[in-house]
């Protein structure tokens, strides 16, 4: 897959350089970052407050994407849906994802896949909102903030849970700032059918994103 990024050179004369996947281009590496969000006890175990069958079918398709991506040398953020006891999104919601609790961890199928030789590769991002971006460092981590100093990510992977919800609002995010964005189809689920494929259509048709 090639990106092609307009960018100036030292005169101020625009280039348009084209970076392939999995090379690099003027000795920099293209910065790859996979999403994985909300892969955690109470919305994918079986006795998760808020899970459902769907999300544990997608497990072995996230699992293999993350090991992909660590194996590969590039970057994965998992996103923590984490809550206070008072959190006011309980109104609309059972109580899920407390501070500290076993349902706010990942999922341990994907916690084994974190070792020594990968942990500098993992990102952990805490949100309480459905958007990864509201109120967390996630738009600094990935080099898009105005006074950041990390390498701007090239393109963003994203599989997870819910699509409809946190799936959506954070791929939303990421169209907003022209990040190239792939949805894996196999890799995110919802607990409503009808709105999970109604929100991949529209990650497709309005925001730009390439659903596979």
């Amino acid at each position: 897959m090639s990106i092609f990024l307009d960018v100036q050179d030292n005169e101020g004369s625009h280039l348009i350089m084209e970076y392939v996947q999995g090379d690099k281009f003027g000795g920099v590496r293209m910065r790859r970052v996979m999403i994985v969000v909300d892969m955690q006890n109470d919305f994918v175990a079986e006795t998760g407050v808020l899970s459902s069958p769907a999300a544990r079918k997608i497990v072995p398709f996230v699992r293999g994407k993350v090991q992909e991506a660590l194996q590969a040398g590039d970057e994965v953020v998992f996103t923590l849906d984490t809550h206070e006891e008072d959190d006011a999104e309980f109104v609309k919601f059972a109580p899920h994802c407390l501070r500290g609790s076993w349902g706010q961890q990942l999922i341990p199928e994907l916690q084994e896949l974190i070792q020594d030789q990968t942990a500098d590769q993992v990102h952990f991002v805490e949100k309480n909102r459905y958007s990864a971006f509201f109120r967390t460092d996630l738009e600094e981590y990935l080099g898009l903030s105005e006074a950041g100093q990390r390498q701007s990510v090239h393109e963003v992977d994203l599989v997870g849970v819910c699509t409809n919800i946190c799936c959506y609002f954070t791929a939303e995010e990421l169209a907003n700032r022209d990040v190239p964005v792939r949805v894996y189809a196999q890799g995110v689920a919802s607990f409503d059918q009808e709105a999970h494929l109604f929100a991949l259509g529209q990650m497709q048709s309005v925001l730009g994103v390439d659903v596979v």
